[in-house]
């Protein structure tokens, strides 16, 4: 097995020299960096105009991460009245960490898996803001909108897409039989398959990919990958895990 890693930096080359320790063979390959949102400056005053009861919603440690970094530059405190939900359990150990406060989140990673806890159950009235990317899925806002939440997005972060070193690689990958690769973002997949070129399809639809989430499986179907494995998680310990299963078991269909 030989895997190639389509995830943003620092969790790519960690992932990589993780696999590297186990045996396994892998290339990174970091196609997005990222840079300080649009939204970044007026998020103090966002926090601090929010009543008692408020939700905030981080969608990954990267939003909860650059949100903290301007809170410090503002010296403001997190807010101590509001309830906190994360799309995951290293997301809601990250903002634990920097707010102090009890952070939730669901056993499914995602946003279906986030409506599904208490803080949603009764949103009427209910103030939300999402820490997140330039763009997202807007299927949790329109959710809660429809519920009656006052909902609002706070761009933390924007992402860089780069070519290289995707296009100067591609074609050593496949003589060097590179039979497997993760993709942890939907962006990624949609990106990746656009620069791999012509030539390069045939062994791309060969590989096994790893995703981390249903949707993102859905959307790899779509794109006529026949051999999918669905991770449930973006957690380097739990792709960690699966690609020692599956280097055991010969890429088995799971």
């Amino acid at each position: 097995m030989t895997v190639v890693v389509v995830r943003p930096e620092p969790d790519c080359h960690q992932l990589v020299k993780q696999l590297h320790a186990h045996g396994l063979a892998a290339t990174p390959c970091p196609l997005v960096s990222f840079l300080p949102g649009r939204d970044l400056t007026t998020l103090p005053r966002t926090l601090t105009a929010l009543p008692s009861g408020s939700v905030l919603v981080a969608v990954s440690p990267r939003a909860v991460a650059f949100a903290d970094h301007a809170l410090q530059n503002a010296q403001q405190a997190w807010p101590t009245d509001c309830q906190y939900v994360a799309v995951g359990q290293r997301t809601a150990s990250d903002w634990q960490t920097v707010c102090g406060q009890a952070v939730q989140y669901p056993a499914r990673e995602d946003s279906e898996g986030m409506l599904a806890l208490a803080p949603f159950t009764a949103v009427t009235g209910t103030q939300v803001v999402i820490l997140r990317g330039e763009s997202g899925r807007e299927m949790m806002a329109k959710t809660l909108r429809d519920q009656g939440a006052q909902v609002h997005y706070c761009e933390t972060y924007r992402r860089q897409w780069a070519v290289e070193p995707l296009v100067s690689q591609v074609v050593s990958w496949t003589k060097d039989t590179t039979d497997t690769v993760v993709i942890t973002s939907g962006q990624q997949l949609a990106y990746f398959d656009q620069l791999i070129t012509l030539s390069g399809q045939h062994w791309l639809r060969q590989c096994r990919i790893l995703v981390p989430s249903k949707r993102i499986q859905d959307q790899a179907t779509a794109l006529d990958f026949d051999t999918i494995t669905t991770v449930d998680s973006v957690a380097n310990s739990a792709l960690v895990n699966t690609l020692l299963r599956l280097s055991k078991t010969g890429l088995s269909d799971d």
